[in-house]
C-alpha cells in the first residue's frame, strides 16, 4: 500500500466523521466515485445495489495507538508500560476486521465502514461551492485515497479466486464480527451466578404453573369480559404488582388506581380521569382515538424494550388482556403476572408464550450479533424457526469469549462473489 492506514487511525476516522457534515473536495470525492467503481464487480446482496466484504486492517506499531507523552499529559497512563497495557487492551489481536459497504438510490451513492454511515455523494454531482471543510481535512483525503488502494487489492484478489478469498474470510473472521447463538443452559453454565437467571427466581414450581396458563389461556377456557371499566383494568394490574411484591409496604393503603399511576409510564392519554365504573365511559375513552402516542398499557415503566405492558383488546364486542413483557430484564415479573391472572381466572394472552416459557427453562436461544450491532430488536437478524427474542454481543472477557465461541452455533458467513 502506498498510503498505510492502521487500525487504530481507521477507529479515529469512523469515530469522528459525521455523514451530514463529512468533510469533502474533489479529491476526495473523485477517490469516493473510484472506490464505487472499483467495487461494483462485486454482485449485489440486497436492495440499492448493496454490496459488501470484509477489511482486515493491521493493529500497527505503537505509534500509530497514539503519542505516549500526550496520553501522560493527559493523566490516562503513567509510565511506558501502562501505555502498552492500554494499547493492547484497545487492540489485543495484530489485525483488526471491518465490514465494508456501498449502496446506490437514485443519484446517490452511499458508503459504510464498520457498521457506520461515512460519506453520501451524489453521482455526477460535485461544484467546488459543494466543498465542505472540517476537523482534519488532509486526513480525510489521506483515508479516501488508501480506501481506495484497499478495494482496488481486495477485488483483485476476490477476481483471482473467489473460493480462496472468502474460505480466508471464513477461517480467519473475528467471532466477534459474527451472528450466533447459544442454548441459554450453556450461557448459564459458562457465566454461573453472574447472569439473570429467572429459574432459580422463581422456582420449578412457578414455572410448572406458567406452562398449565399458558396451555390454558391457548384453549380459551376462561370465558371473554362482557364489558370493561378503568377500575376494572386498574385491578387487574394491582393482581400483577401484588404478585411481584412491588407496594409491600403501602399495599393496603393504596388503590389499585393509585398503585397503576405510582408504578406505569405517566402517559395514561387520560385513562386515569375515566369513570372508574362506568363501561360507557371506557368504552368512549378506548374509541377516541386519544390513545394514540400515548402509552396507557405500560404498567411498568422501563426503556423501549424493557417495560411491561397489559394491552386491552376488544374482540367481538368482548375484551381480552394481552401481557407483554418478554426481555430477559424482567420477564420474572411477567411470569409472576401471568401466573396471578390464571389463578384469579382473567381471561389473558401472553405474548411471546413459547419463548418465555423456553427461556425461562433455559432452553431457548440467545442471539449472538456482530459487536457493531447494538443488541436490541435484532430479530430480523436470525430465522423465524429459532424463535430467538433475546440478543447479546459477544463481548471482550479473555475468559467468557472462548467459552461462549465454543458452545455456540455460528450461522454461515454470506458468500462474496464477483457480479455478473
Amino acid at each position: 500500500m502506498k498510503i498505510p492506514l492502521f487500525a487504530p487511525e481507521v477507529d479515529n476516522v469512523i469515530e469522528n466523521i459525521k455523514w451530514e457534515t463529512a468533510p469533502i473536495n474533489s479529491d476526495i470525492y473523485q477517490n469516493l466515485k473510484n472506490i464505487y467503481s472499483v467495487f461494483s464487480c462485486v454482485k449485489p446482496v440486497g436492495d440499492d445495489e448493496l454490496r459488501e466484504t470484509w477489511l482486515e486492517i493491521e493493529r500497527g506499531p505503537i505509534e500509530a495507538f497514539g503519542n505516549f507523552e500526550e496520553f501522560q499529559e493527559s493523566g490516562e497512563v503513567e509510565t511506558m508500560n501502562d501505555f502498552e497495557q492500554l494499547w493492547i487492551e484497545y487492540y489485543p489481536d495484530e489485525t483488526k476486521w471491518y465490514k465494508f459497504q456501498t449502496a446506490k438510490y437514485e443519484d446517490n451513492l452511499y458508503f459504510y465502514f464498520g457498521g457506520k454511515l461515512l460519506w453520501t455523494v451524489q453521482l455526477n454531482k460535485f461544484r467546488e461551492e459543494d466543498a465542505k471543510t472540517g476537523w482534519n481535512l488532509e486526513y480525510y483525503e489521506r483515508f479516501a485515497g488508501w480506501l481506495l488502494e484497499k478495494i482496488t487489492d481486495e477485488t483483485n484478489k476476490l477476481k483471482k479466486d473467489e473460493d480462496a478469498y472468502n474460505a480466508y474470510i471464513q477461517h480467519n473472521l473475528a467471532w466477534s464480527k459474527r451472528l450466533g447463538k447459544i442454548c441459554r443452559k450453556d450461557f448459564w453454565e459458562i457465566m454461573g451466578t453472574e447472569t439473570i437467571r429467572p429459574d432459580l427466581k422463581l422456582g420449578p414450581g412457578l414455572i410448572e404453573k406458567l406452562k398449565m396458563a399458558v396451555a390454558h389461556a391457548k384453549e380459551n377456557q376462561f370465558p371473554l369480559l362482557p364489558e370493561m371499566t378503568a377500575n376494572l383494568y386498574f385491578r387487574v394490574c394491582e393482581i400483577g404488582y401484588d404478585a411481584n411484591g412491588y407496594f409491600k409496604s403501602s399495599a393496603e393503603t393504596l388503590s389499585p388506581r393509585d398503585k397503576y399511576l405510582s408504578f406505569a409510564d405517566g402517559r395514561n392519554a387520560g385513562l386515569r380521569d375515566v369513570d372508574g365504573d362506568s363501561p360507557e365511559a371506557f368504552n368512549e375513552w378506548y374509541n377516541s382515538g386519544s390513545r394514540t402516542g400515548a402509552h396507557p398499557w405500560e404498567i411498568c415503566r422501563g426503556g423501549n424494550s424493557t417495560h411491561i405492558s397489559l394491552y386491552v383488546l376488544n374482540k367481538n364486542g368482548k375484551w381480552i388482556f394481552d401481557l407483554a413483557g418478554s426481555s430477559i430484564v424482567r420477564v420474572e415479573e411477567t411470569v409472576r403476572m401471568a401466573v396471578a391472572f390464571y389463578e384469579n381466572k382473567i381471561p389473558f394472552e401472553l405474548r411471546d408464550a413459547v419463548e418465555i416459557v423456553r427461556m425461562v427453562t433455559g432452553e431457548d436461544f440467545i442471539g449472538i450479533v456482530p459487536d457493531t450491532v447494538f443488541p436490541r430488536y435484532c430479530h430480523s437478524l436470525f430465522p423465524d424457526e429459532d424463535r430467538i427474542i433475546d440478543f447479546m454481543n459477544l463481548g471482550s472477557d479473555k475468559e467468557i469469549v472462548p467459552a461462549v465461541v465454543e458452545k455456540a452455533q455460528w450461522y454461515p458467513l454470506g458468500r462474496i462473489e464477483v457480479g455478473s
